[in-house]
């Protein structure tokens, strides 16, 4: 299941709640693309759907393959997120739209950006403070604030039984 709890990480783990996602999911992939499984669990929680979210990451993954000057792995993950949130930031929420979020992830998928991506990224543990704040498009000091307003959001969503 997806840990969604305010201050905990979340894990790769099946959506859906049901079971998780095999340790040789994208296991195969050389250990420099290995960020592409925390890839894919952003982007769920950005497009609320599995469908959307692998046309999301494929897209952001042939838009890095087509770059002859990215060739540093650092650079390649922040980017790749870098072009993940630049799409993601201004998809409607999934409930706006047809369907429902994914079990577990719609608390998160309702936030709104940065927030939303920021304690995103910021649980999956990809990044240190300044290259999130690359990545957002923002600067070290407004993280704090932005960080903050998304867990008042979330605690404010999240049910107190959980």
């Amino acid at each position: 299941m997806v840990r969604v709890h305010a201050g905990q990480p979340i894990s790769a783990r099946d959506a859906r709640g049901a079971t998780p996602l095999p340790e040789s999911f994208m296991s195969h992939l050389p250990k420099d693309w290995r960020f592409l499984r925390a890839g894919w669990v952003y982007a769920l929680i950005l497009t609320g759907r599995e469908d959307a979210a692998t046309k999301m990451v494929e897209g952001a993954l042939q838009g890095i393959i087509r770059r002859h000057d990215v060739v540093s792995v650092k650079r390649r993950r922040r980017l790749f997120f870098a072009m993940l949130f630049r799409e993601g930031r201004n998809l409607p929420c999934v409930g706006e739209g047809a369907g429902e979020p994914v079990c577990g992830l719609r608390f998160f998928h309702e936030l709104a950006e940065p927030g939303r991506s920021a304690l995103s990224l910021l649980y999956l543990r990809l990044f240190s403070v300044d290259e999130l704040a690359d990545v957002l498009g923002k600067s070290e000091k407004e993280l704090p604030d932005i960080l903050a307003g998304a867990r008042g959001a979330l605690s404010g969503k999240w049910p107190a039984a959980v």
